[in-house]
């Protein structure tokens, strides 16, 4: 899709569904509308009303998106560590068991 071919209107409702799907927890959605329509928040030289409105979507997906991914990292840090421990509730909620363990 060729998001400069679209009117204002058309991008603000483009922009506004990326941002309501990625409430179902689909972070990459949020990365990608960020990234998507950066351009046309914070560098356009028009200064309307869908332009504010834009950017107030760009902003908290991209705030949605760091949030997702710092705590996935987190998570998996977190997770990967104990794992390697041998502590027994990393041990439940793993699928893969390596070869030996059971």
């Amino acid at each position: 899709m060729d998001i400069s071919k679209l009117t204002d209107q058309e991008k603000l409702a483009v922009c506004r569904k990326f941002f309501r799907i990625g409430f179902f927890f689909l972070p990459l959605v949020w990365a990608v509308n960020f990234f998507w329509f950066f351009s046309d928040a914070f560098c356009s030289k028009t200064n309307t009303v869908t332009r504010k409105q834009i950017r107030k979507f760009v902003i908290l997906s991209g705030v949605g998106a760091f949030i997702w991914i710092a705590a996935f990292v987190i998570w998996e840090t977190i997770f990967q560590s104990y794992r390697n421990q041998g502590v027994p509730w990393a041990d439940y909620i793993t699928f893969v068991y390596p070869k030996g363990r059971i």
